[in-house]
């Protein structure tokens, strides 16, 4: 649908980031930085493990 939709110059159906209020974008941005900070811990312990905080 996202192809059909360039080709004919339609509207996307995702909203752009704009849209979304100051929270919204920090907590988000604070959701993304914790699971980079444990994907990071989970890398430097070598993993291979199962994900701990799944």
């Amino acid at each position: 649908m996202g192809l059909w939709s360039t080709l004919i110059g339609g509207k996307t159906a995702n909203p752009p980031t704009a849209s979304r209020t100051p929270r919204e974008r920090a907590r988000r941005a604070a959701e993304i930085r914790k699971i980079d900070t444990g994907t990071a811990a989970w890398l430097r312990a070598g993993g291979r493990g199962p994900r701990k905080d799944h």
